[in-house]
């Protein structure tokens, strides 16, 4: 039996997106860098980024230190 494929949402610090990825994965499907991370810098994971909406945006701040999540680096090129 195939082994399933583990999904953890992560964020491109660069494009600000959030989206599930491998466990090993890198690289942002969206603008292609090297920036994701899987936790926010208080440890926090993503899980909740993909699954809460407030209308029909996505709530953009962490449940457990408050830091905001929106906006995109200045190193975007869209």
């Amino acid at each position: 039996m195939a082994k399933a494929a583990v999904r953890v949402t992560k964020r491109c610090s660069v494009c600000a997106r959030f989206r599930p990825y491998g466990e090993t994965d890198k690289y942002c499907i969206s603008c292609g860098n090297a920036a994701l991370e899987s936790t926010c810098s208080c440890g926090r994971g993503y899980d909740y980024a993909l699954d809460e909406r407030d209308g029909e945006h996505l709530t953009l701040h962490c449940p457990q230190c408050g830091k905001s999540l929106k906006g995109r680096s200045p190193d975007f090129e869209p």
